[in-house]
């Protein structure tokens, strides 16, 4: 996994077929975040339709279900984002988030796109369009905070 950052603005013609399909995608879900990202910048919350895994499976969801079935209208969002692979930059007290984005709540997650937010306590924002494999920096949603 990595940080896509750099590649997107590469200039090997032979790569930019490739640079041009991510960077149509990183576009489209930058797009899809906007009202969650302004609702971070406006509230330091996600939107009241966001629930955590543990909040939609209170509500009888489980893994591999609809979530619109037992929470109507409703994204998964606010879980702790591992970081594991180190795919978001690390910095002492920092603690990523994550959140669905463009995502069809009357669908099961496994058979819909990759596409989420991560967004960190200090205030930076990335979105991945492809599960995790990329990832791309959308900015600071917590200007007093910044990264």
């Amino acid at each position: 996994m990595q940080v896509v950052n750099a590649s997107l603005s590469g200039n090997s013609h032979s790569t930019s077929s490739a640079q041009g399909a991510l960077l149509k995608q990183y576009y489209s879900t930058a797009e899809s975040a906007n009202d969650v990202v302004n609702s971070l910048k406006a509230t330091g919350k996600l939107p009241d339709n966001y629930v955590t895994k543990a909040q939609a499976e209170a509500a009888g969801w489980s893994r591999g279900k609809a979530l619109g079935n037992y929470v109507p209208g409703g994204q998964i969002g606010g879980d702790i984002f591992a970081n594991s692979t180190k795919i978001l930059p690390d910095a002492p007290g920092r603690v990523w988030y994550e959140a669905d984005i463009g995502l069809n709540n009357s669908m099961s997650r496994a058979k819909q796109p990759g596409t989420r937010l991560l967004y960190s306590n200090d205030g930076l924002t990335y979105v991945t369009s492809n599960h995790y494999d990329t990832a791309e920096a959308l900015g600071i949603w917590n200007c007093c905070k910044g990264g």
